[in-house]
């Protein structure tokens, strides 16, 4: 199952200074790993496995990625 919760960043300065909202959407996924701006799907199923540390469940099985799919940036929080 998954829970999430979306914030609107300007009625809610103190989330936005506290996880460092510099532009929208950001995506922060158990508070380890964080996807800036819109990416596709194939990418944010990616990310929330890898936070999870359930990346080999994509092992073996073909992920659409259309190739002129924009993808935002990545990384692990904190870093």
């Amino acid at each position: 199952m998954v829970h999430a919760e979306v914030v609107e960043a300007q009625e809610f300065p103190h989330l936005s200074q506290l996880h460092r909202v510099q532009a929208v959407p950001k995506t922060i996924i158990n508070g380890v790993v964080e996807v800036l701006g819109a990416v596709p799907e194939a990418t944010l199923l990616e990310r929330v496995l890898s936070a999870v540390g359930q990346e080999d469940l994509l092992e073996g099985h073909a992920v659409s990625r259309p190739e002129e799919a924009a993808t935002g940036p990545t990384s692990a929080v904190g870093s």
